[in-house]
């Protein structure tokens, strides 16, 4: 048995060389991934760590700043916040909207209310019905986003009554928020 296999190493010498090369390399690959490269990792991940730390640290403040820059942003909104008699132009707004984005404005009702614990800010509840095309509905939706004014999207609905012709019809619930007093 041991000659046969002394004659095959014989025949095959160069065959076995390579494998046996090959197999040499694969454990100065392996060795070097283990030892060299899996430190250097640990090493990286520790001072990412380390980094992320001190950055979450250098972006805390004492508690008075934190308050100060609270009441301060509180205050720009509310300077944002138009007062009531502003709600027409507001409508008509979502009418200039409606009209540039090629969308046809149905029914409008809006309701207001106080916002609960503000007897000063008010809250009207606007549901509006559009139709159009597809793409009209959403471009149309994507500029009440993007106006300036502070509509809450509460919630829509989009249905096709008719599916050989696009005219998709969109129900909008937002919400408005204006000043009682000026």
């Amino acid at each position: 048995m041991n000659q046969v296999i002394l004659e095959i190493a014989r025949q095959r010498r160069r065959i076995l060389a390579m494998v046996l090369l090959l197999l040499l390399f694969n454990i100065a690959v392996l060795v070097f991934l283990k030892g060299y490269l899996a430190s250097a990792i640990s090493n990286a991940q520790t001072k990412w760590g380390d980094l992320r730390r001190r950055v979450a640290v250098a972006g805390q403040n004492d508690a008075s700043t934190i308050y100060r820059r609270g009441k301060a942003d509180l205050e720009q909104l509310k300077a944002h916040i138009p007062h009531k008699s502003q709600f027409p132009r507001l409508l008509g707004g979502i009418f200039d909207t409606a009209a540039s984005d090629g969308v046809r404005v149905g029914a409008v009702s809006y309701k207001p209310a106080v916002v609960k614990d503000n007897t000063a800010l008010l809250s009207y509840g606007i549901t509006l019905s559009v139709s159009g095309s597809y793409a009209a509905v959403k471009n149309f939706l994507a500029d009440m986003q993007k106006s300036g004014e502070l509509f809450v999207i509460d919630g829509m609905t989009m249905s096709n009554n008719d599916p050989y012709e696009e005219n998709v019809v969109m129900e909008l619930r937002l919400t408005v928020y204006l000043q009682e007093a000026p």
